[in-house]
């Protein structure tokens, strides 16, 4: 069941007493050119039946908070446009219902306090109202993720309210939690912008999302411009210094600079941290062969082909076993290699030169 079902379902738990226009104007002072249904829990009624044992005395208030809880539980609802007329007819109705939240919020009833909150914004949609809804919203998703689309609705409405910081945080820590660090990143930089307080938490929480946007341009980068990645990807240890792929994308840049040394120092500091990184053995294999140590390359690669059965790395290997003069070892490789994808681009070359190549 999604949640606004859930919302809606919970309307079985209100009574809907229809009352004439004589007594809406009575009860309400308000005009109506028709009867309407006005909800009340049924709870309450039942309650205030056995005190009172009258029908005609339930209090005002149980229909006043009746009426905001249906237009927070069902936006759609017939009758939500008279309850808004009479709501807003009543001086005294939003500080009623802020009572009624305040109570239930207190004895923890998070759900109805929203869906009345919910309410109050037809009548009050001020950053005031907005305060109390996101922070109950927020504590409800984080409680069940199933809230999640509930409080981005909210928040993508609170932003419509001209200088008005708060959503932005809360979109930005949702972005972040979803793992889009760039939207975060936007959010956070809106925050900020609107006014919202550059504490300790707001500069830490930037700083780490920034950091991600960086992490994911530098390999973004990597391969059409190393240099630049470079750049982006080094100040990068300071924050991530325990992460082995930083160390792996560094290495692969300094590799693609034919700065051979530096990559296979950088590679040894991402197997210090995980030395079960395919990626990185496999990449320490590259570089041992681009400076002419086959036989440490071929080492590295076998130990990465073992893991994987990769037809890239078992074409290293293929022509590690070349440049080392071990052509028994290359041709058994390529007969791996081309069991494992005969269309692969390069066992169809290293198919050619070994054919050229006398046993």
């Amino acid at each position: 069941m999604n949640i606004i079902t859930q919302f809606k379902n919970k309307l079985s738990n209100m009574l809907f007493l229809e009352i004439d226009t004589k007594n809406l104007n009575k009860i309400f002072n308000v005009q109506f050119e028709e009867d309407i249904y006005v909800p009340v829990n049924s709870k309450k009624v039942i309650d205030s039946v056995r005190t009172k044992n009258n029908m005609d005395k339930i209090p005002v208030g149980f229909f006043i908070e009746g009426m905001f809880y249906v237009m927070g539980a069902d936006k759609d609802f017939k009758y939500n446009h008279y309850y808004e007329n009479i709501l807003k007819n009543r001086s005294n109705s939003t500080e009623f219902i802020k009572g009624v939240i305040a109570d239930k919020v207190k004895n923890k009833e998070y759900e109805d306090s929203y869906l009345l909150l919910k309410g109050l914004l037809n009548i009050e949609n001020t950053k005031e109202t907005y305060d109390k809804i996101i922070l109950i919203v927020d504590y409800m998703r984080r409680s069940d993720s199933s809230y999640k689309d509930e409080e981005l609705g909210i928040l993508e409405k609170a932003e419509s309210i001209e200088n008005y910081a708060l959503p932005y945080f809360y979109h930005a820590i949702i972005e972040k939690e979803t793992g889009d660090c760039e939207k975060a990143l936007f959010y956070i930089n809106s925050y900020i912008s609107k006014g919202g307080e550059e504490t300790l938490e707001v500069s830490d929480f930037k700083e780490s999302v920034k950091s991600v946007v960086d992490f994911d341009n530098g390999k973004e980068i990597l391969n059409e411009n190393p240099e630049k990645a470079l750049k982006i990807l080094i100040p990068l240890i300071d924050i991530f210094g325990d992460h082995p792929s930083l160390y792996y994308y560094i290495a692969v840049g300094y590799r693609m600079l034919a700065n051979y040394e530096k990559a296979i120092y950088y590679l040894n500091e991402a197997l210090s941290i995980d030395s079960s990184m395919v990626e990185v053995i496999n990449e320490m294999g590259i570089n041992y062969a681009s400076i002419g140590d086959y036989k440490t390359a071929i080492a590295y690669l076998r130990k990465a082909f073992e893991a994987t059965k990769s037809v890239e790395i078992c074409t290293n290997l293929v022509m590690c076993y070349l440049n080392s003069g071990d052509l028994d070892n290359a041709r058994t490789h390529f007969e791996l290699a081309k069991k494992l994808d005969p269309d692969d681009e390069i066992v169809k070359e290293l198919e050619d030169t070994l054919k050229k190549l006398k046993h």
